[in-house]
């Protein structure tokens, strides 16, 4: 990641805000890597810390309201003209179901902690119709958690091991990919034996 940056320079970051907004609508795209990889090298001041946080929240953001949009306003439908469109919204559809009975506000927050549960999260949001003014409080707050802890997990993990940026980010990638794996298996407990009772 550091040699992207070094033959993109700036430009690194609008094309990681790209990146970040094309994961709601592709929750498997590895936008998170270069998030937290930008955070590591932040942490070895190859980049500022609050460009990194606006480029991931702006592009969270967007990729947020416009899934949201997508599924409120029924644009999905365009989606279905194509193979991996239909492909796309299967997956979206799944991972909403999977997200159970989070119609709450409170619930659509935090469903994004599960593996794909940004896009679940704004889908859900749209298929129920969620009016804008909740729905942008849920997008801020969304994007700015996602945000802090993507970038943040990539500057942590930068400045306390000490080690080079590639070694910090995968370190960062394997934290994170074990708290998100905590999670997924603590949600999935909790829906268990709620609807055992």
């Amino acid at each position: 990641m550091v040699e992207l940056f070094e033959q993109w320079g700036l430009w690194y970051l609008p094309l990681q805000a790209v990146a970040v907004a094309f994961t709601a609508f592709v929750p498997p795209f590895p936008s998170e890597v270069m998030v937290i990889a930008s955070g590591a090298m932040a942490a070895e001041s190859i980049m500022p810390l609050w460009a990194v946080f606006l480029a991931t929240f702006l592009g969270c953001l967007a990729g947020d309201v416009a899934l949201y949009a997508c599924f409120r306003y029924q644009f999905i439908r365009l989606l279905h003209r194509w193979k991996w469109g239909r492909k796309i919204h299967r997956a979206l559809l799944r991972a909403s179901i999977r997200a159970g009975d989070a119609n709450t506000l409170i619930g659509l927050l935090l469903i994004r902690w599960v593996p794909g549960g940004r896009a679940a999260s704004m889908a859900s949001a749209g298929m129920m119709r969620l009016s804008w003014g909740p729905l942008v409080g849920l997008a801020l707050l969304g994007a700015a958690t996602w945000t802090a802890w993507l970038a943040g997990l990539g500057y942590i993990t930068g400045t306390t091991t000490g080690l080079p940026p590639l070694v910090s980010t995968i370190a960062a990638i394997v934290i994170g990919t074990l708290v998100g794996l905590a999670i997924a298996v603590l949600y999935t407990r909790r829906r268990r034996a709620s609807a055992q009772v």
